[in-house]
């Protein structure tokens, strides 16, 4: 204690002050030694993840595998938008974690779901250059890619399927597809069986894939070809029901041509083809005259301008390229203008002709009229070929046939022409003549028993067709090699209905001037023949009386045919007659008849009613009422069915009031 009062401190000793210190160092160390360490851990991982590789899920999955080396990828920075293909889009990401083989090595496989199928094989992954993935660590995957297989499950599309024909026979085939494929199957079925494969056809760029060949059907017929399937390159296949059909005609039209075998320069002489036909009908129809006109049509109408052979050649055409050609040869006369021919007439039965030969078929006619007229026939014209610049003289005459000819030939004998004509030597002649339908029925023969016979060793039949026909005449044609004597004779017949025969053609020319047409052959068809018209005068007849029955048929049909027109009184048949008419034309025939006694009712013709045959009106005739001015009352008396009921009526009630009326008067009454 001081001198103060107070005691003295003591202070305490340095080994008591330092105790502290070192566990205060500790304190701070310990901190310090946790950074350090944790940055000496941080510094230890600096590898970026890895790209494992890639493989296909399924159809719309890609699964992509990731790899890390000392630590752990951080999912968290996987995201859909991070990646890129070349093919399709992904939708979203599914990640799982894997067992990675190798130290410190961890691995990760992300699911890439895709938007939809992809329509290739290899699909490339790969990161967007705005997508980040990293580990742990915050190392960041490399833009780098990887590959997948085996990702096409997309089926081929139908693009086309066409055939164009190539000719009758030969197709085109062309199929369209929106990819490459490897496989494709085509039935054909038809008159023969095949199926199809990719090896005949051949690839072809464009818009579309299209493959195409050519194929040969081996027989005739209708075929149908079906599109079955496709198979693309990786195997998907796709399976259509595409038809289309070919036909496979190989047959030609059947030309028919029509037209005159004689003509004169000058005159228009028309050809027709128009009973062409074909299974498939005809597409057209071209004629060539000579070496350069051409003209085309079912019918030309043309003009020669020289003498001589004249080719007409007609070609027919199919829709399907099938052609048929026929060609007609044409002789052609002179006109006489330039002085080759000059007729002379004195009289009716001769003519002189003077003729400068040509070489050619010369028509010999004079200006109007016939060459000669007989008795029942007439030589109308004349055509011939004599030898070129050689000139003579004709001397045409028409005679009575003698009784020898048909004694020769069992032919009566109509019409003789006989013709002189020198030295010079005469071809090729064509004979044009007339026979009277009355000297036909006198020798009770039918137009077509006629035939012209020439003179020579012994009587020669030539060959004779009908060219038209006319009210009163039948037109002839016939060709002899030569000129001498001709005799029309007639084979006799016996026929049927002595009645003459008028049938007619309502195109036939006048008789002055016969119309030349060839004689007609039935085509293939049906005749369809009709009575359009029968009419009787007169209409209303008694028994006993006679009528003319005229009837008109037309044969509507594609062939010609005979119908036989049947006359008849209620049930009984008066008279038949056989009418032949050709295809598309008319013809006309008259009955002249007598209606058999004690006979009355409906006259019909092939059942329709053309007149009535009705007993004389009896009985005494109702008086006229005088004239007064006021109408008759029995002016409004009906006629017809309900007149005659009504009249027999009256009839029935006046003989009753007379009957009664006397047995009153007898009985006082």
């Amino acid at each position: 204690m001081s001198a103060t009062g107070h005691a003295r401190e003591t202070p305490p000793s340095a080994r008591r002050r330092r105790w502290w210190l070192p566990l205060l160092l500790v304190l701070f160390l310990l901190p310090l030694l946790g950074i350090v360490g944790s940055g000496t851990a941080v510094a230890e991982d600096t590898e970026s993840p890895e790209w494992g590789n890639a493989t296909r899920g399924n159809s719309t999955t890609i699964e992509v595998f990731l790899y890390d080396d000392g630590g752990s990828i951080d999912t968290s920075t996987i995201q859909a938008a991070d990646f890129a293909l070349t093919a399709g889009r992904v939708e979203n990401v599914s990640v799982a974690s894997i067992n990675a083989s190798g130290a410190n090595r961890t691995g990760v496989r992300v699911s890439l779901l895709l938007e939809k199928k992809v329509d290739t094989d290899n699909v490339t992954v790969s990161l967007r250059d705005t997508g980040s993935i990293s580990d742990e660590a915050g190392n960041e995957l490399p833009h780098e890619s990887v590959t997948v297989t085996g990702m096409d499950s997309v089926v081929p599309k139908y693009q086309s399927f066409e055939l164009s024909r190539v000719n009758s026979s030969t197709a085109r085939i062309s199929v369209g597809i929106h990819e490459p494929i490897q496989q494709l199957e085509i039935s054909v079925g038809g008159p023969s069986i095949d199926t199809l494969n990719i090896s005949g056809f051949t690839e072809r760029t464009g818009s579309t894939l299209t493959y195409t060949r050519t194929y040969t059907f081996p027989e005739e017929g209708e075929y149908s070809l079906l599109l079955m399937s496709v198979t693309d390159e990786n195997g998907n296949e796709n399976s259509f029901g595409r038809q289309q059909t070919f036909l496979y005609d190989d047959s030609a039209p059947n030309v028919t041509v029509t037209g005159p075998e004689n003509a004169t320069v000058g005159e228009s002489v028309t050809f027709s083809a128009a009973e062409t036909t074909d299974d498939q009908g005809v597409d057209s129809v071209q004629w060539q005259v000579g070496s350069d006109t051409i003209l085309t049509g079912e019918n030309i109408t043309m003009a020669f301008a020289s003498p001589g052979s004249h080719e007409v050649t007609v070609t027919a055409a199919d829709p399907l390229g099938n052609t048929e050609t026929v060609t007609k040869v044409v002789s052609v006369m002179g006109n006489g203008s330039a002085g080759n021919v000059t007729v002379r007439q004195p009289n009716a039965t001769t003519a002189n002709v003077s003729v400068n030969g040509s070489g050619q078929t010369q028509r010999i006619q004079p200006p109007e009229g016939a060459l000669v007229t007989g008795q029942n026939g007439t030589l109308e014209r004349l055509a011939v070929s004599f030898p070129r610049n050689e000139s003579t003289t004709l001397t045409v005459r028409s005679r009575r046939p003698t009784s020898a000819f048909g004694t020769a030939t069992g032919h009566v004998g109509i019409s003789q022409f006989d013709i002189d004509h020198g030295s010079v030597p005469a071809q090729d002649a064509t004979f044009t003549f007339t026979v009277d339908r009355d000297a036909l029925a006198a020798a009770g023969a039918m137009p077509d028993a006629v035939t012209l016979f020439r003179s020579g060793d012994g009587w020669m039949p030539l060959s004779t067709e009908i060219a038209s026909r006319g009210e009163s005449h039948i037109v002839y044609q016939a060709k002899s090699p030569g000129l001498s004597t001709f005799v029309v004779g007639v084979e006799q017949t016996t026929a049927t209905d002595m009645d003459v025969e008028t049938a007619t053609n309502d195109s036939e020319a006048s008789t002055s001037e016969p119309e030349m047409t060839e004689k007609s052959t039935e085509k293939p068809g049906q005749p369809d023949i009709v009575v359009t018209n029968a009419t009787a005068v007169p209409s209303t007849l008694g028994p006993g009386d006679r009528t003319v029955i005229t009837v008109e048929l037309e044969n509507r049909g594609t062939a010609s045919g005979d119908h036989n027109v049947i006359v008849a009184l209620n049930t009984s048949i008066l008279t038949t007659r056989t009418v032949t008419v050709p295809a598309g034309e008319t013809r006309t025939t008259e009955f002249a008849r007598s209606v058999p006694e004690g006979t009355t009712g409906k006259l019909t013709v092939d059942g329709q009613r053309v007149g009535n045959v009705t007993e004389s009106s009896g009985g005494l005739p109702i008086p006229a009422l005088p004239s007064i001015g006021v109408p008759n009352p029995l002016s409004l008396w009906p006629d017809g069915i309900v007149g005659t009921v009504l009249g027999g009526l009256l009839g029935v009630a006046v003989g009753l009031y007379s009957v009664l009326k006397a047995l009153a008067i007898y009985l006082g009454y």
